[in-house]
This record gives C-alpha cells, sequence and structure tokens, in this order.
C-alpha cells in the first residue's frame, strides 16, 4: 500500500493555540493583579497535529501546495487533559497541576487562483485547572491569513490578523486582549517517498494589546522533523525559540521549547495525540522566568 503523505497544521496554543508555526503561541506580560493569569500557560497548551494526506487546507499557517479555485469549511472539537509541572508559571518550583483544555474551532478556506489560499479561523479554547483554579481562563479568537507560493517547493509567504479575548472563569474579569498583525514565511521538504517531512518557518509578529503593558514586538523560529511511523501513526519532533520584546514595559523574554508528538488516525474523523514537551523561558523581569514539563493528551473530533 502507498504510504499517506505527512501533512503539517498548527493548532494555538495555545494559541498551546499554537498557533509558532509549530505552536500557534502567544506570549503574555506578567499582569499586577495576584489573580491575573500571566497566560504564558495558553501559549503552551499548543500542538502540532497531522491530517491524512499533504496539499490540503489546514489553519492558515500550514504548508498547503497551490490548488485550483476551490472552497473548504472545516469544524474541529478536541477534549485534552495535560499534566504542567509549574502551573504558576514562575521560577522552577513544584507547582504541578491537571488542566482540562477543551477547544472548538471553525474555519473557512479558499484557495485565490493559482498561487493565492485565503483562510479564516474562529476558535473557543479554554483551560480548567484542577488545584490553581483561579488560573483557569477561557478565550475567544479569530484568524485571517492570506499566503502565497509562487510555485510548488518554494517557501510559502503569509500577512495574517489575529484578534483574541482572555477571561478569567475565577473572577469573569479580564485577562488580556489583542490584535496581532504577522509576517512571515515557512517551508517544508517530503522525502523517504512522502514518508518523512523536515519543516521551518519563520514570522514577526506586533501586537496591540490591552493592557497597554502587553504591547509586543515577536520574532519565531521554528524546525522539525515529522515522520510516518505507521500508516495512521505520524511522530513529530520540533524545537521552537519565540522572542518577546515589550514595547511599554522594560522586559525581554527568551523563550525555548522542544516538544515531541504522536498522532494517531482512528479514522477520517476521530485524531488521538499523545504530547510532552518542555518550556526554558529567560525573562529579564525575574517572576515571569520559569521552565516547566508538559504532558497531554488529546482527542480531535473533525469535520
Amino acid at each position: 500500500m502507498k504510504a499517506r503523505s505527512i501533512f503539517i497544521t498548527t493548532a494555538t496554543i495555545g494559541s498551546l493555540a499554537v498557533s509558532a508555526i509549530a505552536q500557534d503561541p502567544r506570549s503574555y506580560s506578567y499582569q499586577s493583579s495576584a489573580k491575573a493569569q500571566s497566560a504564558d500557560e495558553i501559549e503552551d497548551l499548543g500542538e502540532i497535529s497531522a491530517s491524512e494526506s499533504a496539499g490540503r487546507e489546514g489553519d492558515g499557517k500550514s504548508i498547503p501546495e497551490p490548488a485550483p479555485l476551490k472552497r473548504k469549511f472545516r469544524f474541529n472539537v478536541t477534549a485534552r487533559g495535560e499534566f504542567t509541572s509549574n502551573a504558576k508559571l514562575s521560577g522552577d518550583h513544584s507547582s504541578g497541576d491537571i488542566l482540562g483544555l477543551p477547544t472548538i474551532e471553525a474555519g473557512y478556506n479558499v484557495a485565490l487562483g493559482k498561487y493565492f489560499t485565503f483562510d479564516l479561523a474562529a476558535k473557543v479554547e479554554s483551560a480548567i485547572f484542577g488545584d490553581h483554579n483561579d488560573r483557569s481562563f477561557i478565550g475567544y479568537s479569530a484568524n485571517a491569513t492570506l499566503d502565497f507560493r509562487p510555485r510548488p517547493g518554494l517557501p510559502r509567504i503569509y500577512i495574517s490578523a489575529e484578534p483574541y479575548r482572555y477571561d478569567s472563569f475565577d473572577t469573569g474579569d479580564l485577562l488580556t486582549q489583542a490584535i496581532g498583525l504577522a509576517a512571515g514565511t515557512d517551508w517544508g521538504y517530503a522525502f523517504n517517498n512522502g514518508r518523512s517531512l523536515l519543516y521551518g518557518g519563520y514570522n514577526f509578529e506586533r501586537y496591540l494589546a490591552d493592557p497597554s503593558v502587553d504591547n509586543r514586538n515577536t520574532h519565531r523560529v521554528v524546525v522539525g522533523l515529522a515522520h510516518q511511523l505507521r500508516s495512521n501513526l505520524t511522530g513529530q519532533l520540533f524545537y521552537a525559540w519565540q522572542y518577546n520584546d515589550f514595547i511599554d514595559a522594560s522586559r525581554h523574554d527568551s523563550r525555548h521549547l522542544v516538544g515531541v508528538n504522536l498522532i494517531y488516525t482512528f479514522s477520517e474523523r476521530w485524531l488521538g495525540t499523545l504530547s510532552t514537551s518542555f518550556v526554558d523561558n529567560d525573562a529579564s523581569v525575574d517572576r515571569a522566568s520559569y521552565q516547566s514539563v508538559n504532558a497531554g493528551l488529546g482527542l480531535t473530533l473533525q469535520f
């Protein structure tokens, strides 16, 4: 049987999200309120996922091939549980917790002629903490992406706009809201008869946020390798680096993330994901520096 080609998409985390090209990450500043979410954890909850065949539309930050004019709607529901060794995202102390991470996403993708593709997605996501319930949140976001690929085999270039808002479950108060304006490029190289994919990308994003302390410029770089272990099982190893320059605060963050994912395709509609990652965030503000180890298990229903 001919092996199915691998196709990489992203899912934010979280916006974990995420969302870098590998993670769809968002980096939020430390809030002054004791109950306010530092919300870097939203970024940490993202994952890479895989769909069944190459060239299909993803979430606007995948690596699609140019295609004739066509339209596609999609709808995904994900139930995910995750353990984190550092729920407070401060230092390297032990504040382990179990999180529930339900997500609903709807999207629309259209190829605009031979070279351009437009993608629109909307997402509702939340994180429910077992012990640190004051950190639980719900988030709403949308993403509009226009990408350009001059011809197959060359890197893709894209621009996007992403408004989002996150509220505290505990108090109902606003944690953070912003619009991110991004430009970037990504590229993937398939080999081993389409069973393996080496990929990488870079993007720059400017966030206009409320509260304004979250205004920032973000640079993201990601490299990774995906391999089809079996016809319905894909493994992924990736590294992502993100640098945040907060405009209205004396703060700079350098964040390193190493992750491993296993994606099992039960059927055309059902996907299972097992993932683990290590995060090292070095910030000029001591209380925003942290390390964490995360492991999660998820199930996705896609239409």
